[in-house]
């Protein structure tokens, strides 16, 4: 039965929407689908690194992601769908093909990297990938980047950050009982010292932020900002 949400959705839709369609898809790893999607509507419009949109799934609601890029002259957009379980969301993303149409809501601000000044060190997971690769088109030179990643597979992610020019971010593998997050507060502190008075930015699970935050006031390493933004939390579905 479809959601309260969705059916508000689908009557409003047309008012408040951009209508787009598939332009280009790419089987990127068997969990990552690369797609281009394009259309008048997003033509002549405002977007800044970091920004959401929200896609509308007839029957489900909205789900949320963050544009790899926005090229408000040819009218386009790209997104890196990440295919994790069966998700209302992953579904969608396996099942996309060319000409397919999409309905967007945004972009609105989520996460204003374009207002950082100086060095980044960014953590997530797989679901900030996009966000690992807007932060390209922000103001930060790539020399003054870190990126750290908890993931799955290693040997996966790397693959497809590689394919996205993020081929040099740090990568540490899920371990139970969140073990690995030991390891992934040492390359913090590593990339926070190196770059020094950096501005942090902490993404993806829930748990995993306040983990991580709860270990660096331990013993605190100065930096410029602290920016947080969870994508997704264990227990909930539809995080925005």
């Amino acid at each position: 039965m479809a959601s309260g949400k969705a059916i508000l959705g689908g009557l409003v839709g047309r008012f408040l929407f951009r209508e787009a369609r598939v332009g280009r898809v790419r089987e990127l790893s068997p969990h990552f689908r690369w797609l281009e999607v394009g259309g008048e509507d997003l033509r002549d419009v405002e977007w800044s690194p970091g920004d959401k949109v929200q896609v509308f799934l007839p029957g489900i609601g909205m789900r949320t992601y963050t544009p790899l890029v926005w090229d408000s002259m040819l009218g386009s957009t790209q997104f890196l769908v990440y295919l994790h379980g069966n998700s209302p969301g992953a579904q969608w993303g396996r099942t996309l093909k060319l000409g397919d149409r999409c309905q967007l809501f945004g972009p609105r601000d989520s996460l204003p990297l374009d207002s950082l000044e100086g060095p980044v060190v960014l953590f997530g997971d797989e679901t900030s990938f996009a966000v690992g690769h807007t932060l390209k088109s922000a103001k930060v030179p790539s020399t003054d980047i870190s990126r750290v990643f908890e993931v799955s597979s290693a040997t996966e992610s790397l693959s497809v950050l590689s394919s996205l020019d993020m081929g040099d971010a740090c990568l540490v593998e899920r371990r139970p009982s969140d073990a690995h997050l030991a390891e992934v507060e040492s390359k913090l502190r590593t990339a926070l010292q190196q770059h020094g008075r950096a501005n942090l930015v902490l993404t993806g699970r829930a748990q995993s932020i306040q983990t991580l935050r709860a270990r660096l006031r331990t013993s605190p390493i100065p930096f410029a900002t602290q920016k947080v933004k969870a994508y997704w939390s264990e227990g909930k579905v539809g995080l925005d």
